[in-house]
């Protein structure tokens, strides 16, 4: 496995994987919903290509992204566009993702200062990935003098990863997401 910059042409890619680990969140709503939704979220947290890794074996296989307080996004105005056309429950249903995706970014800015990192995106397919992605992430942000990385995930994920690798809780809060209670959790990790 090699871990390489994240690339624009991963994207589709990532899509397909992204949907693999939340696929049962959205699995009521059509594909073309679904495909919006998952390459939005890429799309989305794909901010700093300084701080986005990919990693490949054969194919694509993990990603993390990462970004800066100070990193802006400037996906969310075509996205809003692409709502616009979708029926009244599709719409309702991605405008409660962004609400939420939002919502809990700010949460982390809200504790952060402008030399951390936010991690916004961390998935792998492979057994021992997302260790060989996160220390790439840390080498990086060290490389780079960055002091903290912070997070946001939520209960349908495997939250408790972070924990074994020494992020620490700050705070939790539930959320309504397409119509289920979640708990989401930010969480800190000083380097």
């Amino acid at each position: 496995m090699i871990v390489r910059n994240f690339s624009d042409s991963d994207i589709e890619a990532s899509s397909k994987i992204t949907h693999t680990v939340w696929g049962d969140l959205y699995a009521n709503q059509n594909d073309e919903l679904q495909k919006l939704i998952y390459e939005f979220t890429l799309r989305y947290y794909y901010l700093n290509k300084n701080y986005s890794f990919a990693l490949q074996d054969e194919n694509l296989c993990g990603l993390i992204f990462a970004s800066l307080k100070t990193d802006e996004n400037s996906v969310i105005e075509e996205y809003k566009n692409k709502i616009a056309t979708l029926n009244d429950n599709d719409k309702k249903v991605t405008q409660n993702l962004f609400d939420y995706v939002e919502n809990a970014g700010k949460e982390v800015k809200k504790a952060m200062n402008d030399d951390d990192l936010m991690m916004g995106l961390f998935i792998s397919r492979k057994k021992g990935g997302g260790k060989i992605l996160l220390s790439k992430l840390i080498e990086t942000a060290i490389n780079n003098r960055i002091k903290n990385i912070y997070l946001w995930t939520d209960t349908t994920c495997d939250y408790d990863y972070y924990q074994r690798h020494k992020f620490i809780l700050l705070k939790e809060f539930e959320y309504m997401v397409n119509y289920r209670k979640i708990n989401t959790l930010i969480f800190k990790k000083e380097i």
